[in-house]
């Protein structure tokens, strides 16, 4: 059937099965999303997440005091990330209370380094406290498994990243891209990422100059020019308007993007430059494959990894390599059409994710008597 059709969501009972309540920690996020079956009929019910319209609550979290208040009501602790500044001892402690209460603890490791960037060390110390007491361990990519064997001795099931752009836009025509303009986005952020932002900007600038087509859409959160902000920065952004300005582009300040903001901006570019990353995995190649965008990232991020994707390298200090970055974007230049996921396998793709990780489930509560 038709993903674009409209169809009414089943409940959880159909066909007779029963029902596993899992906890989702955090709750709040796409991907946690979109991990259900699309027309809801896998009878996993994930009460944690919160969806988009939903009354404001506390956020679910893998720490003790909301497991002592709530794992009674679970059938699977499922952990997608670790609350910050969160020490190894009180990640101990969440485990040993899931075991006691008799409960599979299964583990996605979205990042195998910290996605703030702000404590590496700390962030090592919390999956060194957690994955070795993990019941099943799950990541994104093949090359995060090899990663995940290396530094732990311990088997990560692979189960790719769902979709993140919505069905029927996913199914929207483009046109034909023109060949006399070349529109390459950049999206900054907070200029929060593992290299300096002056530096990485002058090497995209520099690379796109070699490409007479392109031009230069970068974005960044608004409240880094406003003088209001703790996040105050006009020195660092007149340095990358003056960069962009001279490259023939434009800087423009925004509140941080709704999901169908930040697909309407993505479905205007031609590539999206992904600028060094905190972390491991991303929505980002994910949102350029269900729009047909090129996406272009650091090769040593896993990330790369999980679509079709071109690649550059950065120098010792984290920036952008800048022949490498040449050499991607004019990859991505010479190519008439970047890939583009079919919604029809789009969509088999996230059942079959729903009905693996179901399985997953069943599997550990039968192995711990868990499943009621």
């Amino acid at each position: 059937m038709s993903p674009s059709r409209r169809r009414r969501r089943a409940s959880p009972e159909w066909e007779g099965r029963e029902v596993i309540t899992v906890a989702a920690l955090p709750g709040r996020g796409l991907y946690v999303r979109h991990l259900g079956h699309p027309e809801g009929v896998d009878g996993i019910h994930r009460p944690t997440v919160l969806v988009p319209g939903a009354a404001h609550r506390p956020v679910a979290m893998f720490e003790p005091g909301w497991l002592w208040s709530n794992v009674d009501d679970m059938d699977v602790v499922h952990v997608h990330g670790l609350p910050p500044r969160q020490t190894p001892q009180e990640t101990i402690q969440s485990a040993d209370l899931v075991h006691r209460a008799g409960l599979p603890l299964v583990v996605t490791l979205y990042h195998l380094t910290d996605p703030t960037g702000l404590d590496p060390g700390g962030f090592e110390s919390q999956l060194d406290a957690l994955i070795p007491r993990a019941d099943r361990v799950i990541t994104l990519t093949d090359s995060a498994a090899a990663e995940v064997e290396q530094r732990w001795a311990v088997p990560a099931q692979v189960l790719r990243h769902p979709h993140v752009v919505d069905f029927v836009r996913m199914r929207r025509e483009r046109p034909p891209r023109s060949r006399s303009r070349f529109m390459i986005g950049a999206h900054l952020g907070s200029l929060r990422f593992p290299a300096d932002p002056v530096a990485t900007v002058e090497a995209l600038t520099a690379a796109a100059s070699k490409i007479p087509e392109a031009r230069l859409d970068v974005r960044v959160h608004d409240h880094l020019v406003d003088p209001e902000s703790s996040r105050y920065e006009p020195a660092v952004i007149h340095q990358i308007e003056s960069l962009v300005r001279d490259a023939g582009g434009v800087l423009r300040a925004d509140r941080p993007m709704t999901d169908p903001q930040l697909w309407d901006y993505l479905y205007g570019l031609d590539a999206s430059f992904v600028p060094p990353l905190a972390g491991s995995h991303s929505i980002w190649p994910e949102a350029c494959f269900d729009l047909g965008i090129w996406a272009i990232l650091p090769a040593d991020s896993h990330a790369a990894a999980q679509q079709q994707v071109s690649t550059y390298t950065r120098t010792e200090t984290g920036t952008p390599d800048l022949t490498s970055l040449t050499a991607a974007l004019q990859e991505a230049f010479d190519q008439t059409q970047a890939p583009r996921a079919d919604p029809s396998a789009r969509w088999k793709e996230r059942v079959s994710i729903s009905e693996t990780l179901r399985g997953c489930y069943e599997e550990l509560g039968s192995l711990s008597g868990s499943a009621r």
